[in-house]
C-alpha cells in the first residue's frame, strides 16, 4: 500500500494491485472459515448440506471427498468422466460480458495460467505465488536512486576538472552548477608553482633585493602590513555540506552533534556532493555562517510549492528522480524554470565548464518547468503545506512553518541518506525485490514501526516521533525499539563496532550508562561512515520544541 500512498500510479496497475488484495483477502477469509467452521464440521460428521457456507466452493474428482464436502455445506463440483448415469440438473449456456465492461485485457494478468478445464492449473492458493512476483515486479520495483553514481569512464564532470583546487566561497547563488569558485590569496612563500619550479612573480609593490624604496612605497608597504593578516587569513566560510554549523530553528540530539562536530571541516570533495531532498541548511539560519533573510523566505516560499514534486520523484521512475547537487538544489529553490533560453545557441567561445552549467541548468528547467510543469516563482502564489496556505509574508514570519519545513528537509534526507548508505554497505542493490523490500522494512523500524523502502517521507499529519532521547530526558525509554532497529542495521556492515554489533540483542535490558554508550558509538560509526563513502556530512534527524498545529 506504501506504492499507492507515496507516488500516482495508473489505473491499469490500480487495479492490478486491488484484483491482488481482494484475492489475498478472500485466500485469508477462507483460511478463517476453514479454522472456526469448516474444521469443527468436518470433525463432528454431522449432516450441514441445507446449511451452505457462502464460499466460492471447491472442486475434486475424488467421490468420497465430494461427499464429505457436500454434507459439511460446502459447495462442490464434483469431476466425472460423462456417463449416461449423470443427472444433468440445467443447461447453462456461456454469455458474453456485459456491454459497460471493458474487454481490454488487465495488465498484470490476472490468470494464473492458460485456460484449464481441469483446474489443475488453477487451484486455490496456487495462484499466489505467480501473482506475488507480477505485483512484485510491477509495484515495488520502485526505490531510491543511489546517491553517488560513478560515470562510466571515471572520469570528473567538466565543472570539477577545470576548478581543481579552488574554494567554495559558500556565497548564495540562483544559478546552476558549483558555486563560483575563490581562490586564497597567500604569501609568496606559500604559492604553489609550477613543476618546473618557476619563481613567482613578484608583486608591483614589492621590490627587488637591493632595489631602494621610496617613502610612500614604505608606507603602503607598512599599512598593508599591519592590514593584511585580518585580510588574508579571514578565508571564507566553510560549506555546511563539509562542516557542521549549529541551527537557530530545529533542535538535534547531543550525540549527533557531538559526531558531527567531530569530524571538523572535510576538504573539498572531487564530485559535487548530491541531496535527495532540499538541503536543511539552504532554508534555515546557522550560527557562525551569514544567510540572507530575503533570499531564505523566497527560498522557503518556494520550496512549499515544488515540494510536493520533489517527493513524488524520489521514487517514481517515470520522473528524473536522482539526487540534486548544492546549486541545482539552489536554482530549484529560486524558482526560475523558464525555457525562453532554451533553443539558443551556445556562445562560440564558450567554455566547457560554461556549457556543463548551461546544459544543468537547461535539464533542471526542464524537470520542473516541463515535466512537472511547475510555474516560476511568483511572490503571490500561495501554495500549501499539509492543510495551511503558505504566503510570502508566512514565508517572511511565520516561525512554526519555517521550523516544520526544516524538519521535514532533515527527516527525509535522513531517511533516504541511511536507506542509501545502507544498500551501499551490504551491496543489496542486486539483491530480488522481495530481498531488498525485506531489508528495507528492517531499515524503516529505525525511524517508525517498519513499512517500507518508501516510508521516507513524514506525513504532514500525523504526530512527529523522536527516536533519540538520552537518559535522563523524559521519553528516553520509549526510543529502546528504534535504537535496537538502528543498532541491527549498523551490525550488517563492515567495520561495525564489537560493542554495536554485540548491543543487537541485549538493547532492551541496559541501563542509562550502556545505553548512552552504545548510541554514542553508534552515531560515531553512521557519521564516519557516510564521511568515508559520499566525502560530505550526512543530515541529522531533527526535531522542533512543539509540535505545531498544522
Amino acid at each position: 500500500m506504501d506504492r499507492l500512498r507515496y507516488i500516482p500510479a495508473a489505473p491499469n496497475v490500480v487495479i492490478a494491485l486491488a484484483a491482488h488484495m481482494q484475492r489475498l483477502t478472500l485466500e485469508l477469509c477462507g483460511m478463517v472459515e476453514w479454522l472456526t467452521v469448516v474444521m469443527r464440521r468436518v470433525a463432528t460428521s454431522e449432516f450441514h448440506a441445507m446449511d451452505i457456507l457462502d464460499v466460492v466452493g471447491a472442486h475434486t474428482s475424488d467421490p468420497s471427498e465430494a461427499e464429505r464436502l457436500h454434507r459439511a455445506g460446502i459447495p462442490v463440483w464434483f469431476e466425472q468422466d460423462m456417463t449416461e448415469k449423470v443427472e444433468v440438473y440445467k443447461v447453462v449456456e456461456a454469455q458474453d460480458v456485459p456491454a459497460d465492461f471493458s474487454r481490454v485485457p488487465s495488465v498484470p494478468r490476472l490468470l494464473l495460467a492458460k485456460r484449464d478445464l481441469s483446474g489443475a492449473l488453477n487451484m486455490p492458493g496456487e495462484w499466489q505465488r505467480a501473482m506475488a512476483e507480477v505485483v512484485r515486479r510491477q509495484l515495488c520495483g520502485a526505490g531510491l536512486p543511489a546517491l553517488v553514481q560513478a560515470d562510466a569512464d571515471g572520469t570528473l564532470p567538466p565543472a570539477k576538472r577545470i576548478k581543481e583546487g579552488a574554494v567554495f566561497a559558500g556565497e548564495h547563488s540562483s544559478s546552476i552548477g558549483p558555486a563560483t569558485p575563490t581562490f586564497l590569496v597567500k604569501a609568496n612563500r606559500d604559492v604553489n608553482t609550477l613543476g618546473h619550479r618557476l619563481p613567482p612573480v613578484p608583486s608591483p609593490s614589492t621590490s627587488l633585493p637591493g632595489q631602494p624604496q621610496s617613502r610612500r612605497a614604505k608606507a603602503r608597504a607598512a599599512k598593508r602590513a599591519q592590514a593584511g593578516p585580518s585580510i588574508e587569513s579571514a578565508a571564507p566560510p566553510i560549506n555546511p555540506s563539509r562542516r557542521f554549523y549549529r541551527s537557530h530553528n530545529v533542535i538535534l540530539s547531543e550525540i549527533w552533534e557531538r559526531a558531527l562536530g567531530h569530524v571538523g571541516s572535510l576538504p573539498q570533495p572531487r564530485q559535487s556532493v548530491k541531496y535527495y531532498f532540499a538541503p536543511p541548511w539552504l532554508l534555515d539560519s546557522l550560527a557562525g555562517l551569514e544567510s540572507n533573510p530575503e533570499k531564505t523566505a523566497r527560498y522557503l516560499h518556494q520550496w512549499a510549492a515544488i515540494r510536493t514534486f520533489c517527493r513524488i520523484r524520489l521514487l517514481d521512475g517515470t520522473i528524473q528522480g536522482r539526487p540534486l547537487t548544492v546549486a541545482e538544489w539552489r536554482h530549484a529553490l529560486w524558482g526560475d524554470y523558464t525555457l525562453d533560453d532554451a533553443a539558443a545557441p551556445a556562445a562560440p567561445h564558450a567554455d566547457v565548464r560554461g556549457q556543463w552549467r548551461r546544459e544543468r541548468k537547461l535539464a533542471l528547467r526542464q524537470l520542473f518547468g516541463a515535466i512537472a510543469s511547475l510555474p516560476s516563482y511568483d511572490a503571490a502564489a500561495t501554495p500549501t503545506y499539509g492543510k495551511v496556505v503558505v504566503t510570502e509574508s508566512d514565508a517572511r514570519q511565520n516561525r512554526t512553518l519555517r521550523h516544520c519545513l526544516i524538519r521535514d528537509a532533515h527527516e527525509t534526507n535522513w531517511r533516504c541518506e541511511l536507506l542509501s548508505l545502507d544498500a551501499l554497505m551490504v551491496d543489496s542493490l542486486g539483491w530480488s525485490v522481495a530481498q531488498r523490500w525485506g531489508r528495507e522494512y528492517m531499515v524503516s523500524r529505525v525511524w517508525g514501526e517498519g513499512s517500507s523502502g518508501l516510508d521516507v517521507m513524514p506525513e504532514d499529519e500525523q504526530p512527529f516521533t523522536w527516536s533519540w532521547s538520552l537518559p535522563p530526558e523524559d521519553g528516553w525509554d520509549k526510543c529502546r525499539p528504534h535504537l535496537q532497529a538502528f543498532v541491527e542495521v549498523l551490525s550488517s556492515w563492515s567495520g561495525c563496532p564489537s560493542q554495536v554489533r554485540h548491543a543487537a540483542k541485549e538493547i532492551r535490558r541496559y541501563g542509562e550508562g550502556e545505553y548512552t554508550r552504545v548510541i554514542t558509538t553508534a552515531v560515531d560509526f553512521y557519521v564516519t561512515t557516510f564521511v568515508s563513502k559520499y566525502g560530505r556530512l550526512p543530515v541529522p534527524p531533527a526535531r522542533i520544541d512543539v509540535h505545531p498545529n498544522v
